[in-house]
């Protein structure tokens, strides 16, 4: 079993359960975010953080489901499929691990172009929330 398939444990254990607080472990101090909607990449665990808990209040985390996992070494590759108001939303998510178990590379990439347009919106409106209520 590759290092990555033991890691992605604790992504999986975590994911539908509301909570953020596990990104303050599984998240290395200097992650790096690729985000669909944003054109340069996010740096450091605070935004990254930040972001995810963005993600999880945009994606629909009730339809939301990973169809496909490719771990190989330090890498993961989760494919997910959700619904977010109608629109079916495909994509993945490609994560890079240190020999501690944190994420220290995170990339989403989604399809097609309505699912790329519904997340943005979506982000957009949980970015405000989450930095209106900081």
């Amino acid at each position: 079993m590759s290092n990555a398939q033991n890691f992605i444990k604790s992504w999986h254990d975590n994911l539908h359960v509301q909570n953020v607080d596990f990104l303050e472990e599984i998240l290395d101090e200097n992650v790096v975010f690729y985000s669909p909607v944003v054109f340069k990449p996010i740096q450091g665990k605070e935004m990254t953080k930040l972001y995810l808990a963005s993600a999880g209040e945009s994606f629909n985390m009730e339809s939301f489901k990973y169809v496909r996992e490719v771990h190989q070494a330090m890498e993961s590759v989760l494919e997910f499929e959700t619904d977010i108001d109608g629109i079916w939303v495909n994509g993945i998510d490609m994560i890079t691990w240190n020999e501690a178990g944190k994420i220290i590379d995170f990339k989403v990439m989604i399809r097609p172009l309505k699912a790329v347009e519904i997340v943005r919106m979506k982000m957009v409106e949980s970015l405000e929330l989450l930095s209106n209520n900081s």
